[in-house]
Formats: structure tokens, sequence, C-alpha cells
């Protein structure tokens, strides 16, 4: 499942899990008409949310509407273009208000709403279509009419 939105045109997906998804795989990304098949170049890390509400460069403690798929190790990236920078999760919240805790303070200020993510996906080519956070990425889907196709990778 999409953990963010996806643009037309973009060769990286935000995912919840990454577990069963290999490089090489053909996936399906989305449902009907809408529905795409691309192949996955690499394989990253999961999880994405948002920054709950603006923060100071300087903090360590990442305020965010969610923290699920995002585990202490991991590399995320706060941000996107110039704002952008990379740190590494210490620990999430299990009770309360959700948070994210990194290993060094950010360099930078964000505003609410800035994406906090994983690796993600990055696909052989771009999507065709824009997806939203939610839609369906799946392998393994039987074909209408013909014999069903299953990955031997599990």
């Amino acid at each position: 499942m999409l953990a963010a939105d996806s643009v037309a045109g973009a060769n990286n997906i935000k995912v919840a899990s990454v577990a069963k998804f290999v490089e090489g795989q053909t996936v399906v990304v989305g449902t009907g008409a809408d529905a795409e098949k691309v192949a996955i170049a690499e394989v990253g890390s999961a999880g994405a949310t948002t920054v709950n509400h603006a923060i100071d460069a300087g903090v360590s403690v990442i305020p965010v509407a969610g923290n699920a798929g995002l585990i202490a190790g991991q590399t995320i990236t706060v941000d996107a273009g110039a704002n952008a920078e990379s740190a590494v999760v210490v620990s999430t919240t299990r009770r309360g208000p959700a948070s994210i805790t990194v290993t060094s303070p950010l360099t930078k200020a964000h505003a609410s709403g800035a994406q906090v993510a994983g690796t993600g996906i990055t696909l052989s080519s771009g999507l065709k279509r824009a997806h939203g956070s939610g839609a369906p990425v799946v392998s393994d889907v039987p074909t209408p009419g013909g014999q069903n196709q299953y990955s031997a990778k599990r």
C-alpha cells in the first residue's frame, strides 16, 4: 500500500511495508482503470508520514501525523527539494502523540505537512498516473482469462 501520494512521472514510491518486494519484480500500483504495472529497480525502506506542526532547526524529536513503518536505525528524509535533509531514527512513540526521535538535531526548519519518509521503492520507469496514499501495490495478481501468475520469490 502506498504510504504517501505519488505523482505521475514519479520513479520512487513510498510504501507502508517493503516485505515481499524484490528487485526485478513486477507490481501493480492502483486499481481498476488507474492500475498500472511497473518493475522494481531497488527496494529501500518503508514508511511515510508528515510533520504534524512546523518545527525549528535544532529539534531532534519530530512531531508527526503517524509513525507506522518507521523503525529505529532507519534513515529517513525530512521534507523535499532544497529543504530536504536526512536523519537516522532512534525511536518512535508507542503512546500519545506520534513522534520520531532522530540521532542528531535537524539543521533546517520544516513546515507543517512536510513529508517524512523512508527511501521507498525505486521503479525502473516513472508512473504514468498519479496514485493517492492508500492505493494498493501488489504482485501475484491473477490474469483474467489466462493462467494465474505467481511470484516464485517469497
